[in-house]
């Protein structure tokens, strides 16, 4: 064999050398013709919040996002939107059923407008102490609630975080009795429950978007709102706000929900991951929104004038809220009442 013929056989074998290490790399090693391996897959996870961002709510948002970002190595991009800029809590809601949002918070109340019993966790005067509502949330009766929600919306509610007890700020006069809420116009969220309540105690209530509270408060376009403290305080309403009356006439637990479709297109892995932050997070915001509660009430004090108030006999004068609830929805609502009335006094 001549030393040309040589060399010419030698170049081929080694040509078809490389075509086959091509081929069996692309054979061995995904992605390939451009498309993204589950494992290097980047997921947007939009969170929705109302409440301002010094809230302790949207700091517990921010910081399980970031512990999500990091434990997923980056491969879910977690970022929070706080003070309603992805929109009202219904609209944000409708967000996850249609797929332009992710993750975003919610009332019992707001839910109630998309499966109506979901009400009866906020009927007022309904709990004696934060445990209860732990208790009812995290037990049988949430359990339900949450999944026959998930079977009638396509939602997910994915934890029962924190809110705390509702109370009264306003303009005219301390809250000490029912006669003081005459005449009175209060901020409510678009909830029936929040509004029947306020009627029920004689006041005027109107419904509002959160964000747009403090300018009205200011204009005197309403005279008051109704709101935990946390809330009244990171929304710095006490600028524009004379009293503080501690009516504390509905718990309200925040409830976090996630669109399905998003929860389910996530590989298992990154499932268990925003699985064990929720629960992580639920515990530290229930703790630290407990604690904040009185420290934030106290910080008030120098700003507006806090009353303590008797309620003794205001769970009678809201028996029509919950007369209409179960008149709207049925024997289901009622059987909810006595469940969580069960769990209360156990």
């Amino acid at each position: 064999m001549n030393k040309k013929r040589f060399l010419s056989i030698l170049i081929s074998a080694l040509l078809l050398m490389v075509v086959i290490t091509g081929c069996t790399k692309n054979e061995t090693n995904e992605p390939t013709n451009g498309e993204t391996s589950s494992s290097d897959k980047v997921y947007t996870m939009k969170i929705g919040n109302t409440t301002s961002p010094g809230d302790i709510l949207n700091i517990t948002f921010v910081e399980m996002a970031e512990a999500i970002q990091e434990r997923s190595n980056g491969r879910i991009k977690a970022d929070v939107y706080p003070s309603g800029q992805l929109g009202t809590l219904r609209t944000m809601t409708e967000g996850l059923q249609n797929g332009t949002l992710e993750m975003a918070t919610q009332s019992p109340g707001g839910l109630a407008s998309f499966m109506p019993v979901y009400g009866v966790l906020e009927l007022p005067y309904l709990y004696n102490s934060h445990q209860d509502v732990y208790d009812v949330v995290d037990g049988e009766i949430g359990q339900e609630l949450a999944e026959a929600f998930l079977e009638k919306t396509g939602v997910r509610i994915a934890s029962y975080w924190q809110n705390l007890y509702r109370q009264t700020s306003n303009n005219i006069r301390p809250i000490n009795t029912l006669e003081d809420f005459k005449g009175i116009s209060i901020r409510v969220p678009e909830t029936k429950t929040v509004l029947d309540t306020l009627t029920a105690l004689g006041a005027n209530p109107m419904p509002m978007a959160f964000g747009e509270v403090y300018t009205a408060l200011s204009q005197g376009t309403i005279d008051g709102q109704e709101n935990p403290p946390a809330v009244i305080h990171s929304a710095k309403l006490y600028e524009v706000q004379k009293y503080i009356s501690l009516t504390g006439h509905i718990y309200s637990p925040v409830v976090v929900t996630i669109s399905e479709d998003f929860y389910q297109s996530l590989p298992e892995d990154l499932r268990t991951i925003v699985d064990e932050e929720l629960i992580a997070a639920q515990s530290r915001v229930r703790k630290a929104a407990e604690e904040l509660d009185e420290e934030l009430l106290n910080e008030m004090r120098e700003k507006v004038e806090v009353n303590e108030v008797d309620t003794s006999g205001w769970r009678e004068v809201v028996q029509p809220v919950y007369d209409n609830l179960i008149k709207d929805v049925g024997p289901e609502a009622e059987e909810y009442i006595k469940k969580i009335e069960s769990v209360v006094n156990n």
